[in-house]
């Protein structure tokens, strides 16, 4: 029986949520980290959870104090060196068990470790996966069925936390197609998942320092469906030509689809952005199943929403009670998050970091506030997606005001075989399509520029990227 569980990386959005699943199921957790200020340090501090600032050997004597290594285990994210991490390698000379975060998600998910049994709902897709499992978990609260659930952020609006241990019997899980581990676990981290019910939202060519092209991203995905069993639910976006490619070899599930196509057995019709929100119907076979509202912006949302929308008829909710819970879902940390304002000028902020979220977020952006003016604050994200992306990347930006450009936030599994991206070529690449941008080095240098060049209430803020460009949106809102 694990009585205690140590957490390398723990400031990570995945390693948090599944920290506070551990302790609210019982079991002794802490962890560690960098001392730099992450999005999770008030969420671990809010349930009391201990980090260690630095990875020292002393802090594993610390915690497990001499624990038989078959009470213990360590979970190690591949963002510090993975099983090579110093306390890694110190608690496996110990005799402890430690793994990846991928494997800890499924492990977590199937529910022996706690003495329970789960029914799995796994939320896969290069794009969306965070707000249709936080929409997922917001509805299933809502509706009093208490699910456990890890969601790739730091809260979920308005529940709180983003991972949860709960009495219930579903277990909502971001499902990652990236690599478990650098170097001794080169599993996609949702190999590890075997739900129940599993959704497919899109796939895309992404994390080029893992995957060499699509076809390589869609074989990954075939790997995952082949954990599903005869009594599973795929529920897939039958718009995406790369997932009919991964269920065409896939008959033993049962699998439903959703869309805009009029093919697909649920359809998104008569869509409207109203004001910061969304109106739309739903029809299933061609029939009408009722109008729909969502509290947060964007068609690509509206379309996220009719994976939630399927998978709750599938379990048993009512039309009634769908549409009802539905609106009380007001997005999660960093998806288009509204910050504040500084002189009626409006500051948001999105992790979108691939070309494709960029478009989307912009597009909802400009539905929601169409006579506004955008100004962009883009932060790249690894100079292996920047360089393989590239062109891409150049041509998202189309249309916004003004595009201000910060220096790539270099992942740390970025290493000089994937290319390094000089900020200035990134920038020219994008000039010849978005005239005006710029580049500027520092965060500070971008918060002194908007506060003297940017203004009035005729005009939007967005910071964008997966690193720490949304620093600078709170130093402008705290400071205005």
């Amino acid at each position: 029986m694990i009585k205690k569980i140590y957490f390398i990386g723990i400031k990570g959005v995945g390693m948090m949520g599944l920290s506070i699943i551990a302790k609210q199921a019982g079991i002794a957790v802490a962890g560690s980290d960098i001392s730099e200020e992450f999005i999770t340090d008030k969420v671990l501090a809010d349930h009391n959870i201990n980090v260690y600032i630095g990875f020292k050997k002393e802090n594993i004597d610390d915690f497990f104090k001499g624990l038989p290594p078959q009470e213990a285990m360590v979970i190690a994210t591949g963002a510090h060196s993975g099983f090579d991490n110093e306390e890694a390698v110190y608690a496996t000379s110990l005799g402890y068990k430690v793994i990846s975060h991928g494997e800890a998600v499924g492990l977590f998910m199937n529910g022996q470790i706690f003495d329970r049994h789960f029914e799995g709902i796994s939320v896969s897709g290069s794009h969306g996966k965070t707000t249709i499992g936080g929409m997922i978990a917001s509805c299933l609260v809502r509706l009093g069925s208490d699910p456990s659930f890890t969601v790739g952020t730091s809260e979920i609006f308005p529940i709180g936390a983003a991972g949860h241990f709960g009495q219930g019997k579903y277990f909502v899980a971001e499902a990652d197609e990236y690599l478990s581990e650098m170097n001794f676990d080169r599993n996609p981290k949702f190999i590890y998942q075997h739900p129940k019910y599993l959704i497919i939202n899109n796939i895309d060519f992404d994390h080029p320092d893992f995957f060499e092209n699509i076809e390589s991203v869609i074989n990954a995905y075939k790997r995952f469906v082949a954990n599903t069993g005869e009594d599973s639910l795929l529920i897939i976006n039958g718009d995406d030509e790369s997932i009919k490619k991964v269920i065409g070899e896939r008959e033993r599930a049962r699998s439903l689809t959703y869309g805009t196509g009029d093919r697909n057995e649920f359809v998104i019709k008569n869509f409207k952005e109203e004001g910061f929100g969304s109106k739309f119907e739903v029809l299933r076979n061609g029939t009408l199943l009722g109008n729909f509202e969502l509290a947060i912006p964007g068609y690509h949302n509206a379309k996220n929403s009719l994976a939630v929308i399927a998978l709750l008829i599938e379990i048993g909710i009512s039309i009634q009670d769908i549409q009802r819970v539905l609106p009380d879902f007001i997005g999660v940390k960093r998806r288009l998050e509204r910050i504040g304002e500084i002189n009626s000028l409006l500051i948001f902020d999105d992790y979108a970091h691939h070309p494709e979220e960029i478009r989307k977020t912009l597009e909802a952006l400009r539905l929601a506030f169409p006579d506004k003016k955008v100004i962009v604050i883009f932060q790249a994200h690894t100079y292996a997606r920047t360089q393989a992306l590239l062109s891409e990347f150049a041509s998202s930006f189309v249309g916004v005001f003004e595009l201000i450009i910060l220096p790539t936030f270099a992942s740390a599994r970025d290493t000089k075989e994937h290319g390094v991206l000089e900020d200035n070529e990134f920038v020219e690449k994008i000039r010849t399509i978005q005239a005006n941008v710029k580049l500027i080095e520092t965060k500070a240098g971008v918060v002194e520029y908007i506060r003297k060049n940017i203004s009035g209430s005729d005009k939007i803020v967005v910071t964008m990227g997966a690193g720490d460009v949304y620093k600078i949106g709170y130093q402008l809102a705290e400071n205005g």
